[in-house]
């Protein structure tokens, strides 16, 4: 039993795809890597992959799968104790420096005691997050002040600002600031909560992937908290995804944030499972 390797979005795809699309929830990063892959070789980039399935030995079903584009984080499927091993195994031999993963807390559990058998070095566990998806939008039953607006170019200062802003509180975005605003405002992704003209919260949606959106990043600057703008514009961002054709709209919250679980089941997610980000 070994993992097929490849770095060709289109063979991933034709040996993966299917099992990767079964469940867009649970495989949220992957596909959302793997769209970004294929987005930059559109253009003149032509970022690294490194891309995998796992299939028992004599089965034709892929049971697993990873995504990864580094340095970024590798992102997996639900792995079992036989896969853990082998991709610890692939990753510490590898060409490029591993420098984290992101799975469910079994699979993250899995590949860490087989990391340390590999390597003798035991991994760190950096952030423990929950996944959310809408069941349906619940708007506050007080709604704030204000109204939501598509961000434009003209937003892109405050937009970049409030991202570094959002970093320093909460880690790192997983892309080049720059890019991931500028991508956003073409896919018209963003939404800022006015009042008065003037922005006090922001949220944007990843574009639609297999019937998938994923809300990151929710910002409201510290001088405006604690007055419903961050719930207001989550509603609006949630329902812009559904409209540009989401299924399944979801997103992360940091469990030792107890204030964002509560907000986000008030307006209708509900939780679906837990992950980490492990460290080496």
């Amino acid at each position: 039993m070994a993992w097929s390797i490849t770095d060709s979005p289109d063979v991933f795809r034709a040996e993966a795809g299917a099992f990767v699309a079964s469940r867009p929830d649970l495989h949220t990063m992957m596909l959302s890597g793997l769209d970004t892959i294929e987005r930059l070789r559109s253009g003149e980039a032509t970022p690294p992959a490194v891309l995998g399935w796992w299939r028992d030995e004599g089965e034709e079903r892929t049971t697993g799968a990873f995504v990864w584009m580094p340095p970024h984080l590798l992102a997996a499927s639900r792995l079992a104790d036989a896969p853990c091993t082998s991709l610890a195994q692939l990753l510490s031999a590898g060409d490029h420096p591993f420098r984290g993963l992101m799975a469910d807390d079994a699979t993250i559990r899995l590949f860490s005691e087989a990391w340390k058998t590999v390597t003798g070095s035991t991994p760190e566990s950096e952030l423990h997050l929950r996944l959310y998806r809408l069941e349906q939008v619940a708007p506050p039953r007080v709604a704030p002040p204000g109204e939501p607006r598509v961000a434009t170019a003209k937003d892109r200062d405050l937009l970049h600002a409030w991202c570094t802003s959002f970093v320093e509180e909460a880690g790192s975005l997983g892309a080049d600031l720059d890019t991931f605003v500028d991508e956003r405002i073409a896919g018209k992704g963003w939404r800022l909560w006015e009042v008065g003209g003037e922005a006090v919260a922001m949220a944007a949606t990843t574009p639609t992937v297999a019937g998938m959106a994923r809300i990151t990043p929710v910002y409201t600057p510290p001088e405006h908290r604690g007055r419903g703008y961050g719930a207001a514009v989550t509603v609006a961002v949630s329902k812009a995804a559904q409209e540009a054709g989401a299924a399944h709209v979801l997103l992360f919250t940091d469990l030792a944030n107890s204030t964002t679980d509560r907000l986000y089941q008030r307006i209708g997610y509900r939780p679906v499972s837990n992950y980490q980000i492990m460290q080496p």
